[in-house]
Formats: structure tokens, sequence, C-alpha cells
């Protein structure tokens, strides 16, 4: 930008101009109110703004534009580094607070409109030896328009690739501790790991595009609270701050949600992890209840939470031991366990503690079939039904028994086939 251009009375007019910018320098903050109405006004990201501390910040970058226009003015020089300061630190604070660049660029040409108008429209402006020099004056705010905004354009792109660094930096070191398996403490890890938390996996629809999964985790950073999150192959993993007990179903709410208003296809949650050298457990848990809860087929949704599936998914671990326990605990029932109704019956009249109706429901038949089946099954299974601890190891053998023969159907298909539900731990672990 040029100092003052040379003409008839340039002397004169730069002397008045300096006596305006004099005069003004005092009404900044009054200017700088002023421009930010406007941009409430004109633009819907600035009018969302709640936070009185970002307001405030808005507002003294605004008064900084005004006195550096204004000191401009008054030396005819050009605008220098120190003056461009609080414009460009104050753009680099809009990238961190996640305010859209173009929303931030036309604040500043709705501002520079506004702080122009406002200093035109001063009484110490009308005199008629600053009408010879207007027509200058107004090129050369124009120039300084361009000159900022090009300045704190350069200054935010700058700050969101460095934020992107930064987050793609953070989101590695949070994949790393999740597959770099037992850690000691001096890893080098988020400080975000060192709270209780806990590790969901959200499994995505396979035709998916990158984009649309960075969208997923994004959304459980908005919705969920998530702290830190990964894609992985179709999944999003992500730590979750452990929440309160009076918490815990409002997450469990938003995450049903979330299955049902996106694009995922069911959810996963870990245990407790105190810290990073157990968030790797957290996240094989998640991965546990993801495989395990969708092959039982008895979920009211698609949210599978391990600590619902943790007895469970620990004899599983051990085959040969899950199939002498459930053939142990299922022996007294005899020839019955070769009708096709028994396990089915078994397992909704246990979960549904002996309710009838709820049963019948959910096995889509009669009432009346239901009584029928239990008269048959009583005299070899009425303790259990009787006996809470004995009623929870039928229910637990029930399901292995399904779980077990499941897996051995799935085995048996052609290779590449996968059975209904089931994580494909190589494909997990790309």
């Amino acid at each position: 930008m040029e100092p003052y251009p040379r003409t008839q009375g340039h002397d004169r007019a730069a002397a008045l101009l300096r006596d305006v910018a004099r005069q003004l320098v005092d009404q900044s903050d009054e200017i700088a109110s002023t421009m930010v109405r406007a941009y409430e006004a004109e633009i819907p990201e600035y009018a969302a703004i709640g936070d009185d501390a970002l307001k405030d910040d808005v507002h003294a970058v605004s008064a900084a534009m005004v006195r550096c226009w204004l000191t401009v003015m008054s030396t005819g020089e050009t605008v220098s580094a120190d003056l461009l300061t609080p414009m460009l630190e104050g753009a680099r604070r809009r990238a961190a607070q996640g305010v859209e660049l173009q929303s931030m660029l036309r604040a500043y040409r709705v501002g520079i409109r506004v702080m122009w108008s406002e200093i035109t429209g001063a009484p110490v402006w009308r005199g008629q030896a600053l009408q010879g020099v207007m027509a200058q004056v107004a090129t050369w705010a124009l120039d300084f328009a361009d000159r900022i905004s090009t300045a704190v354009a350069a200054a935010y792109l700058e700050e969101a690739e460095h934020l992107a660094r930064e987050r793609e930096h953070r989101r590695s070191a949070l994949l790393n501790a999740i597959l770099s398996g037992p850690v000691a403490d001096a890893i080098d890890h988020p400080g975000e790991l060192d709270s209780p938390h806990m590790v969901v996996v959200a499994r995505i629809a396979s035709d998916l595009s990158l984009l649309e999964l960075e969208r997923t985790g994004q959304l459980l950073e908005e919705r969920a609270g998530a702290l830190l999150w990964t894609v992985r192959h179709r999944s999003v993993v992500a730590a979750v701050e452990l929440p309160a007990a009076s918490r815990r179903e409002q997450l469990g709410r938003t995450l049903r949600r979330l299955v049902q208003e996106t694009q995922i296809v069911a959810i996963g949650l870990g245990g407790q992890a105190e810290g990073v050298t157990e968030t790797r457990q957290s996240y094989a848990e998640a991965i546990a209840a993801l495989r395990t809860g969708p092959m039982l087929g008895t979920a009211t949704s698609q949210v599978y939470e391990f600590l619902d599936y943790a007895p469970l998914i620990a004899l599983l671990g051990e085959p040969d031991r899950a199939r002498r326990f459930a053939a142990g605990v299922l022996e007294p029932l005899g020839d019955l366990t070769r009708r096709d109704w028994l396990v089915p019956t078994l397992e909704a009249y246990l979960v549904h503690q002996g309710r009838i109706k709820q049963t019948a429901a959910d096995l889509g038949v009669h009432m009346n079939t239901v009584k029928y089946r239990l008269r048959e099954l009583r005299p070899s299974v009425d303790p259990a039904f009787t006996d809470g601890n004995r009623a929870a190891s039928l229910l637990l053998a029930i399901r292995i028994t399904r779980l077990l023969d499941a897996e051995g159907v799935a085995r048996t298909k052609p290779a590449g086939a996968e059975a209904p539900g089931r994580v494909n731990d190589q494909q997990e672990g790309r």
C-alpha cells in the first residue's frame, strides 16, 4: 500500500487526516461495537456465538483493526507487522475455534465497510478541505482492506494446517496406544488417555468413503464426547470419557440414536480403562462385544456393551472348557435338547424372567404354546426356574451352545464367507 498520493493540497490534506485520526482513535471501541453488531446481523455463524469470552475476542480484534487503519491514515505509511499482529493472532484463534474461513473473511469485509462508514460519517470528516482527496483516500482504504484480508486468510490457513497435523498426530497416538499391546507408563501418549475412559468401536456400512468415515468420527466427538478417535478399516475407534453413573444411560441413548440416524451399523463398548495401559484392553472388549452381541440376536438395539457379555466372552475364550460347562448344565434335559424349540424357548423365558406374555411375543407364538412347552420342561429344569444362580448358569450354557454351534457353522463355510454379524479379526487389525 502506497503512502499518501501527491496531489494539490497534499500537505494540508495529510495534516487534516492526521487530525481526524487523532480525534477518532478514542472512539475505536465504540466503532468496533457497531462492527460486531453488523457481524451478528449479517453472518449466521457470528450470530450464533453464545460464549461471552469469544464475543469479547471478536470485539477486541475489531477495535485493533480500527486503530490500525487510523494509525495508517495518520502516518500515510504502509501497514506494519506490529499493527497486523492482533488481526493475525485473531485469525489463528478463529481457526482453532472452528469458525469457517469464509465466515471470518466476510466479517472482515463487513467490518471494514462499517468502519469506513462510521469514520466518514463523523463530523470531523466533513470539512471542505478533505473533499478533494476523498477519492484517493477511498482507494487507499480498499488497498488496506485487501492487505488485511490477504494477511488474515494466510494466517488462518497456516493455523488450520497446523491444527490438522496436530489432530492427525494425536489420532495416530491413539491408534498406536491401541495397537501396541501392553505398554509402560512412560509411553508418549495423549494426555486424555490418562483419565478414566472406555473405547467405543463403531462399525460402518462397507460402502462409505474415507470422508464419510471421518464425518462419523466427528459425530462421535460432537455428540458422544469422544476425546480422541481414529479410522480403522470399516470402523471408527474412539476413546470416550467415562461418564458418571447418572450419565451412562444418557451416553447409551446417544449412541443408539447415532445407529438409528447415521450409517453406523453397530457399536461395541469396552470396559473401563484407567489409563493408556488399559486402552488396548478396552478396545479388545469393545471388539468382543461387537462380535458376540449380534450373534446372540437378543439385543434390543445395535449397541453392545462388554459388561453385558463379559462372562460369556470369558468362557468362549476356552472353547473346550465352555463346552464341558454347557454340557454339564444342560445334561438334565436329556433327549429334550433335540427339540428345535427348546433352546429359544428356554432362553426367552429366562431373559424375560418368567413373563409368559413377553416370552411369547419374543418367540412369535401364542401364550398357550409357551405354557405347553414349559409343562414339558418343568420336570427337568424346575429348580433352575426358582434358583437365581442356576437360572443364570442355564442361560449362560444355552448361549454358549448356540454361539459355539454358530462358530462351527462359520468354519464350514467357503473361504471368504462370514457369519452374520461377525467381525473379521484379520480385517479389523488392518
